[in-house]
């Protein structure tokens, strides 16, 4: 049974990637946390496609109750 080594169990070592202020570097960052809106830009795209999701069901609605009045 092969054991493990000490140092696969205590993890990165801590100089690597990290600044002196205790920082990870830029390579221990997701890359899509960067481009990631902020919320008040994504709740205003939110918004707008309710909006429109709305507007989409009620031209639905109107449309099916037209069909149902033709016969």
């Amino acid at each position: 049974m092969p054991e493990s080594s000490p140092r696969s169990d205590r993890g990165p070592a801590p100089e690597a990637d990290g600044d002196a202020d205790g920082e990870s570097g830029p390579r221990d960052r997701p890359a899509l946390l960067a481009a990631t809106p902020d919320p008040e830009a994504v709740s205003d795209r939110l918004r707008t496609l309710a909006a429109l999701a709305g507007l989409l069901g009620l031209l639905l609605t109107l449309i099916a109750l037209e069909l149902l009045v033709r016969l």
